[in-house]
């Protein structure tokens, strides 16, 4: 149970001034008020919040106040014998993700927590690591990347740092070496669901796992 779980319908009488609270003024507040207010405060502190529990869209006919992910987007539709697609007038964007927000804010660039969001987002399979029923990795999984450097190194033991002597050196100092931007992991992900987000498969998960991963970190996208 929650604080924000308010029924509108029940305490409409508390919302009303105490000499309004008559047995007329209460059915009327009910039939005018209550369910628009409960309509709006389930959008918010449902829909929003907690994340969507409705169907993906279809094409077919829908009522007033249903409910459809599309394109992993919420709408509610604001006319009765809706046969529109949920990007006209007819209705309501709810929110820009199915996912939930208190479910959102705890994602991370963790490798196994990037993992879980990323199987939740695009509907695939997560599993847990080294679990001996289903021993293979989720259908969306990361492997860290080790980073090559080349070029002169400058450590703070001998062992990690390049020789340089009188005329020679062990590797080229200065701007003869190219700088590089190395990546630190790769997300692998089925070639169905690139093929299913289409051309622009890379552009459409990075929207998503930049909005998680710590600055700094660098990534590239595989399929397999």
């Amino acid at each position: 149970m929650s604080f924000y779980d308010f029924d509108i319908a029940s305490n409409i009488v508390q919302l009303l001034p105490p000499d309004k609270r008559r047995n007329n003024n209460v059915a009327i507040a009910k039939s005018l008020i209550a369910a628009p207010i409960q309509w709006a405060h389930d959008l918010l502190f449902n829909t929003y919040y907690l994340g969507a529990s409705c169907p993906n869209y279809s094409a077919g006919t829908y009522n007033y106040q249903d409910e459809v992910i599309y394109n992993k987007k919420v709408y509610s539709s604001l006319i009765n014998g809706n046969t529109d697609l949920p990007t006209t007038s007819n209705w309501l964007l709810v929110s820009d993700n199915f996912l939930g927000v208190k479910e959102r804010v705890l994602y991370s660039s963790n490798k196994l927590v990037l993992e879980y969001a990323l199987n939740k987002e695009y509907s695939t399979t997560f599993r847990q690591p080294n679990d001996p029923v289903t021993p293979s990795p989720s259908d969306i999984y990361i492997t860290n990347l080790t980073a090559i450097l080349t070029g002169f190194r400058i450590g703070q033991t001998e062992a990690g740092s390049s020789s340089i002597g009188a005329t020679t050196a062990s590797a080229s100092i200065g701007g003869s070496s190219p700088f590089v931007y190395v990546n630190n992991f790769q997300i692998n992900i089925p070639t169905s669901l690139a093929t299913s987000l289409g051309a622009n498969y890379q552009s459409i998960i990075k929207n998503f796992v930049s909005q998680y991963i710590a600055a700094g970190l660098r990534y590239t996208i595989a399929t397999y």
